[in-house]
């Protein structure tokens, strides 16, 4: 039976490291917490003692067990809930490892070896919402989701999510998924579609992968994710202001409305600030409240078995209705907007000691600790063990390749190749089909033919030889445009394929980013 309290001594004790606190053989364990502090490493910044300390301080319980002789990780948290210690005690690897990952995000730029320091710090709560879905469910994440993308690879055996993102910190030519073209969160592998940092231009495209999956079932034709997976999308409090995010936000309820099914669970990730600007009090609440064909529900990172459970019940529900949903999670922000963000210039520095209580890994080992599953510690020494191994690996990923040319950083861009196009254009259904969807006057033989009507059989062609092929927009169903550029689509090809939209270019140009991934 493995021993919570034992692992986190004995990673530790094997190498002989100074900072074992837990170590009864050399009664370090019973050193007062000054003495004990001494043997931490010199180089910890005010936000890691802060967390180190209260850590310490939180008072353990009993140790769990259960009449079954299960070990006591393996104990729910709760009652009802399905989260065990264990399970928790891997998402707080999760929630360090990101957290490890913003430290060392600085400390690389400190020596001009990095350039990105926006970080996840605060948000670790996020590593809850992914370890309560599946690795299969569609994510499309903000630059404030690293707790969500290291437990996604905690969840795929083998994938070393934390190599990913130092990657993408050092700007490196192999990095999964830009290539050291930007630091983004994405990796095919992972079912993490990559984002850029433009405010809340992902939530449309969300609703595109979402309705993708919903309509595929629909239709019966195959995607990437499963029957019954769902889509999931983070973005910040400050975002949801965003006219990008509205728009997506009713489209979705627009949507859903109707209907139709959305799969969808939107995580806004509530740290009461956007760069300088405070959201107002009460803001965010009462603006997703009041979204017609939206669930909200809320949850605070400070109480990590709550956000387990809701995202858990959450999901459940999303995939049985197929209908969108919202999570309002309550996060703080650590370290400013980003590495050159100087928070004291706008921040009462009560204001920031108050965050640090609110922790979220400090929330994690407070669950962990008064359950009675692990010693406060024992969790030290896995902070300070995962901040040295993560340091450790990224020292030796420095000088690996960059890119060092303008053509290999347009390398991935697709080239220009007019008769590969002229050709792929072309391409038909078969004889039969053709005749089948034009009611037996092909376009061929139909004579001189307008530009309008050109185009519109040419959408015809595509409709009929991919049945994945959808036309959608506003005014292109019954009537086809006020030009008649879709007229008679619909009937042809079934109002499951050439359907109306709402008004919103946004949302329609998401649609179809989305349901072309």
């Amino acid at each position: 039976m493995r021993d919570p309290v034992r692992d986190g001594h004995d990673i530790l004790c094997s190498k002989r490291l100074s900072h074992c606190n837990v170590c009864s053989v050399t009664g370090q364990s019973s050193l007062p917490p000054i003495a004990r502090r001494r043997l931490r490493p010199d180089d910890l910044d005010d936000l890691e003692v802060a967390l180190l300390d209260a850590v310490e301080l939180i008072e353990p319980g009993v140790v769990s067990s259960l009449a079954s002789g299960q070990p006591a990780t393996d104990a729910t948290l709760a009652p009802g809930s399905t989260l065990t210690a264990s399970g928790l005690l891997t998402i707080f690897d999760a929630q360090l490892a990101s957290r490890h990952l913003d430290h060392a995000a600085r400390w690389l730029r400190a020596q001009s070896l990095g350039f990105y320091t926006i970080g996840s710090a605060g948000h670790e709560g996020n590593a809850l919402v992914a370890a309560a879905l599946r690795p299969t469910d569609p994510a499309l994440l903000h630059y404030r989701s690293g707790g969500f993308y290291l437990a996604r690879a905690q969840q795929i055996p083998g994938h070393d999510g934390v190599a990913d993102v130092l990657l993408g910190l050092l700007t490196a030519a192999d990095e999964p998924i830009a290539g050291g073209r930007h630091k983004v969160f994405g990796h095919a592998g992972l079912a993490v579609i990559p984002q850029t940092s433009t405010i809340a231009s992902h939530l449309p495209r969300a609703l595109g992968v979402a309705f993708a999956i919903g309509r595929a079932g629909r239709l019966g034709v195959p995607t990437a994710w499963p029957a019954d997976a769902l889509a999931v999308c983070s973005f910040g409090d400050a975002s949801l202001n965003h006219s990008t995010a509205q728009g997506a936000l009713n489209a979705a309820g627009y949507t859903a409305h109707q209907g139709m099914r959305v799969p969808l669970l939107f995580v806004c990730e509530d740290n009461g600030w956007g760069i300088s600007v405070p959201t107002p009090s009460g803001w965010v609440e009462s603006s997703l409240r009041a979204r017609a064909g939206l669930r909200y529900e809320q949850a605070n990172s400070t109480d990590p078995v709550a956000v387990y459970d809701t995202v858990e019940d959450l999901a459940e529900w999303i995939r049985s209705t197929g209908r969108p949903a919202v999570l309002h999670l309550r996060t703080v922000r650590f370290g400013g907007h980003a590495g050159t963000d100087v928070e004291a210039s706008y921040r009462a520095a009560a204001g920031v000691r108050a965050d640090r209580q609110r922790d979220p890994l400090l929330a994690t080992a407070r669950t962990l600790v008064t359950a009675g599953f692990v010693d406060p510690c024992a969790l030290v020494a896995r902070y300070l063990e995962s901040r040295a191994t993560l340091r450790a690996q990224a020292v030796t990923m420095i000088g690996g390749p960059r890119l060092a040319s303008a053509a290999e950083v347009i390398a991935p861009l697709s080239p220009r190749h007019p008769v590969a196009i002229a050709d792929r254009a072309v391409l038909a259904a078969g004889t039969d089909a053709r005749s089948a969807f034009f009611r037996g006057r092909l376009p061929e033989a139909e004579g001189s033919l307008t530009l309008a009507e050109t185009i519109n059989r040419a959408l015809g062609d595509a409709l009929a030889a991919d049945r994945r092929v959808l036309v959608f927009g506003e005014d292109v169903g019954v009537k086809g445009g006020v030009y008649g550029v879709t007229r008679g689509l619909q009937r042809k090809a079934g109002a499951g394929r050439v359907f109306d939209t709402l008004l919103d270019e946004q949302s329609i140009l998401g649609l179809g980013l989305g349901t072309g991934v």
